[in-house]
């Protein structure tokens, strides 16, 4: 069953984003110095809130769309402070690692500020959502070399795609149930966390 998606019309009112820190500090029993060991597979969720849907045939569409993404996932808009004014791109090359994702497609001279968030999206359609750690400008040729906040979870292949204009966050609906409000004036209020699974 493909991820479910939520229609474009639903735009969270509220949003309480989280990094998933699988990385750990080793602390001594011999008073010697604190290490910091990072581990592949930080990730992100994100609990989101949604104003009263007060069309019921919206929030009719919501509820069904959620109770079907407990089983195949959910794809939905990483809510933004404000619009990232730059344009898709792909992977610059196969098996990266690291903090560092080399892409190209932009144009000369783009900015890519610090704190901005992507997505790499992989052949199957899964999206992977990153955070940029550090500005970088496209060269001539509209290469960079994108500095994440993360380590990549995945070895891309060459010419994935790299969604900068609008990130999602896709993963599993969290949690072992799902609830939703009706009031008596006939609206519909939901919240929802979003997990990344990979």
């Amino acid at each position: 069953m493909p991820v479910i998606e939520m229609p474009r019309w639903a735009v969270p009112n509220g949003a309480s984003p989280s990094f998933m820190d699988f990385g750990a500090i080793l602390r001594p029993s011999t008073g010697a110095e604190v290490l910091r060991v990072d581990r592949l597979g930080s990730r992100y969720k994100a609990r989101l809130s949604f104003p009263p849907f007060d069309d019921v045939d919206q929030g009719r569409v919501i509820v069904s769309r959620l109770i079907r993404a407990k089983r195949a996932g959910l794809r939905i808009e990483y809510p933004l402070m404000c619009p990232q004014p730059l344009q898709d791109a792909v992977v610059d090359g196969a098996g990266q690692a690291g903090t560092t994702l080399n892409i190209r497609g932009l144009t000369s001279g783009m900015v890519v500020r610090e704190g901005f968030w992507l997505n790499v999206v992989r052949s199957t359609g899964q999206h992977f959502l990153h955070n940029v750690g550090g500005e970088v400008i496209a060269d001539g040729s509209g290469r960079v070399a994108l500095p994440l906040s993360e380590m990549l979870r995945r070895p891309f292949v060459d010419g994935d795609k790299v969604k900068l204009v609008q990130p999602m966050i896709e993963g599993l609906v969290d949690g072992d149930e799902q609830a939703w409000s009706l009031s008596i004036e006939r609206f519909v209020g939901i919240e929802f966390t979003v997990e990344e699974a990979a």
